[in-house]
């Protein structure tokens, strides 16, 4: 049986895709937060506007800051999960090489 050796892995390079990873994971927390943010300020506009009629831009904002945030932040939570996870793995590599 042949046993294919691991391609030896550059630690700059992976260095760098690390630092890149938690650059994209910090965008990522910090439009989790602005979209938490905007859905809250959408809920308390709900309220103010009350049964009162709509204006297609009101109404355009509540749909896209009321009805689409759990999918919008599901996506931003899956992304979230992805990154964290590579993450980790970059630092077992390096952990691993370092050892």
């Amino acid at each position: 049986m042949i046993v294919e050796q691991p391609e030896r892995i550059d630690m700059e390079i992976l260095r760098d895709i690390a630092a890149d990873m938690r650059g994209e994971l910090d965008r990522v927390q910090e439009q989790m937060a602005e979209l938490s943010r905007e859905h809250k300020r959408a809920r308390v506009l709900k309220q103010i506007f009350g049964v009162d009629p709509l204006t297609r831009d009101r109404f355009n904002l509540l749909h896209a800051n009321i009805d689409q945030f759990p999918g919008k932040m599901a996506e931003l939570q899956e992304e979230e999960r992805l990154l964290t996870r590579w993450l980790d793995r970059c630092r077992d590599l390096l952990e691993l090489k370092a050892a």
